[in-house]
């Protein structure tokens, strides 16, 4: 396994904000979102919120759908929701595979329930901006993480449009 983690960016309306995603701790979940961001999954979608001070998500269609599957939360003793940036696997949606949050604030009350994928490494300065309907126009991959296979549980068929950017 290398010693370098996985990097994501993620392209707003905003700016871009760069994540490391924390591989080891949240494995199948990582496997998921760099899946779905190589699939263009998340070009074009708004950012939406049920708690728009405390988190914002992402990886919902226009339509409100996910992508068509749930992947077992891996909540990891090493990694907490200490501060804002850091960006976790959704704990309600029930085909959460490719629903991600980014914390706006610390959120104490989700350690253990769900697992931090990973943390905002650059960009922070652009989290007070982004807002529920901000507009997420991509995912890229910035750095790979160790291929591995999604283990999910399929809830309906997916109804991904492809797009390249």
């Amino acid at each position: 396994m290398s010693n370098t983690l996985p990097k994501i960016a993620l392209d707003t309306e905003h700016g871009r904000l760069e994540v490391v995603l924390y591989e080891a701790d949240a494995p199948n979940a990582v496997a998921s979102l760099l899946e779905l961001a190589e699939q263009g999954f998340y070009t074009s979608q708004k950012f939406f919120s049920g708690a728009p001070q405390m988190r914002l998500h992402f990886g919902q269609t226009a339509a409100g759908e996910g992508c068509g599957y749930r992947v077992e939360q891996e909540p990891s003793p090493r990694r907490h929701f200490d501060t804002a940036g850091m960006v976790g696997l959704s704990p309600e949606a029930q085909d959460n595979g490719g629903e991600f949050f980014i914390a706006l604030e610390a959120l104490p009350h989700l350690d253990g329930t769900c697992p931090v994928v990973g943390r905002v490494v650059s960009g922070e300065e652009l989290l007070p901006q982004l807002k529920v309907g901000s507009e997420l126009r991509s995912v890229k991959i910035l750095r790979e993480g160790t291929p591995r296979e999604v283990q999910k549980t399929v809830i309906r068929e997916p109804r991904i449009t492809l797009s390249r950017s």
